[in-house]
């Protein structure tokens, strides 16, 4: 078992919220982690910043928050030389990343997970020219839905705002021109969206495709070609594995483990919540590039 560990926790959220929280979760993981550090964030880039100061100091960093928390652990310990072990208290809206690892919801399972019964698995990071993301990358109708999401909604809906904010942009996006690069190939056309998926899940909704796994050294690019409420009616309400036919849906799939994106004008980017203007970037999978921990009895994260 681990014998160092920290452990990175909200320190924006609510006092009392805090302390509660950590009563629930810190004394299972001291039960079993000798020296166990703790470190609240005060402000954004507070996580990633711990990751990268203290991360080769530890064997193992907790993150205990949501996606956004995740997302800048991922960037603090994705370069490193020497890459402790990541494990994930789940504590957002959202949890996607935590999701597509079948990690617990629970808080209290979620620790227990990491202190008794968890095992490592080895999975996929992916680096773009300036960060590096665990679950998604996207361009057009998911970067609009994502941005008009009202904060005060998201708290008091959790994913309903994501569905009703996506439902608002679906009928406004308009498509825009790409280029993409990849396996010796080009592709350029016009779409309202790009997406690259290393992860399963997006808003708590996960996509039903069999090939999106996140240890296999592959990207699954989507390109939505057109939008409507067929699209969404596909995308998340979909009980079963989808198979979308080239020409026969708005989808079209593509698997690579590079990719250059060129667009013909600045979007806005959406990189596992973080988002920013850009009309380029080069996308490429680490393979295997961390240990992150998930429940034993998974044979494989991706079953």
């Amino acid at each position: 078992m681990f014998q160092k560990a920290m452990l990175i926790y909200n320190g924006n959220a609510g006092q009392r919220d805090a302390e509660k929280i950590l009563s629930q979760t810190a004394p299972i993981l001291a039960s079993k982690i000798p020296k166990l550090f703790l470190y609240q964030t005060q402000k954004p880039g507070d996580a990633e910043h711990f990751c990268r100061q203290h991360g080769e100091e530890v064997e193992l960093v907790i993150v205990m928050g949501g996606d956004g928390t995740v997302h800048e652990a991922i960037n603090g310990l994705a370069p490193l030389d020497t890459r402790p072990g990541l494990a994930i208290l789940p504590a957002g809206t959202c949890n996607d990343f935590a999701r597509s690892l079948n990690i617990p919801l629970n808080l209290k399972q979620a620790a227990e997970l990491i202190a008794f019964n968890g095992v490592e698995r080895e999975v996929d990071l992916v680096e773009t020219d300036d960060r590096y993301f665990s679950n998604f990358w996207g361009t057009g109708l998911i970067a609009a839905a994502s941005e008009s999401i009202d904060e005060a909604s998201k708290g008091m809906f959790g994913r309903l705002s994501y569905y009703m904010s996506a439902l608002r942009t679906l009928s406004e996006q308009d498509t825009f021109r790409f280029k993409l690069e990849f396996d010796g190939r080009t592709v350029e056309d016009d779409a309202v969206m790009l997406l690259f998926m290393n992860g399963r899940s997006i808003g708590a909704t996960e996509f039903p495709m069999d090939s999106i796994q996140m240890d296999d050294g592959l990207l699954n690019v989507l390109v939505v070609k057109e939008a409507g409420f067929t699209l969404l009616k596909e995308i998340f309400t979909a009980k079963t594995s989808v198979d979308w036919e080239e020409n026969e849906s708005t989808i079209t799939q593509y698997m690579t483990s590079a990719c250059k994106v060129t667009l013909d004008e600045a979007q806005t980017i959406d990189l596992d919540g973080e988002h920013y203007k850009g009309a380029h970037d080069t996308i490429r999978i680490l393979k295997q590039h961390i240990s992150v921990m998930v429940p034993s009895d998974v044979a494989d994260i991706n079953e």
